[in-house]
């Protein structure tokens, strides 16, 4: 069977790794701009989910000519009016690691006894003739202090339970974080629409 190339909108390893893992068993080949040596960073200026990730599969797309697909995601808290959301990224202002946005975090919400939470994930795809995008979420809990144990995860997955495991998604491994996650919600979507693709 031939591959099939995706660009992936992201400079992220970890993701791209996740998006390898799911898209392989498809016929599909997923490269990075850094692999076409594109310097690739979008300003994302939409305040959904949805309108960043089409800011970078669109760009990627008129830059590539390559079918090209990106996901933006990120973690809201009910408690603190949904943030971060589309911000959790560059939460608590520039130069933070994912740690510090982490502890940022904890430290808002405090002693708030309401620590819902909520990973979303929109993927979105573009390849000339079809622009399409798909949700998928995961409801959590956050934790009252930081994991540093865990070897699992990146971003804000140290302080995220995720009740049905009775773990935070950093002591989970990731080949059992993406039967749930977010990302693979949305990306089984897109999956499944991709496979009826002509």
């Amino acid at each position: 069977m031939t591959k099939k190339t995706l660009a992936f909108a992201s400079g992220s390893l970890h993701k791209w790794k996740e998006m390898q893992m799911l898209l392989s068993p498809y016929g599909y080949d997923v490269i990075l701009p850094k692999d076409l040596g594109i310097s690739f960073a979008p300003d994302e200026t939409e305040n959904s989910f949805t309108g960043n990730s089409f800011i970078k599969s669109k760009e990627l797309f008129r830059l590539t000519n390559i079918p090209s697909f990106a996901d933006d995601s990120g973690i809201s808290v009910p408690a603190l009016g949904g943030e971060p959301g589309v911000y959790s990224a560059r939460y608590g202002g520039p130069g933070l690691t994912d740690k510090e946005r982490a502890l940022f975090l904890l430290q808002k919400l405090g002693e708030n006894p309401n620590r819902e939470a909520y990973y979303s994930c929109v993927v979105s795809y573009v390849d000339g003739k079809n622009e399409v995008s798909f949700d998928g979420r995961v409801e959590g809990i956050i934790a009252s202090d930081y994991d540093d144990e865990g070897h699992y995860g990146f971003g804000y997955d140290p302080i995220f339970i995720y009740p049905p495991f009775g773990k935070r998604f950093s002591q989970v491994p990731e080949s059992e974080k993406n039967k749930v996650s977010h990302r693979k919600k949305a990306m089984k979507l897109f999956l499944d629409w991709l496979s009826h693709l002509k």
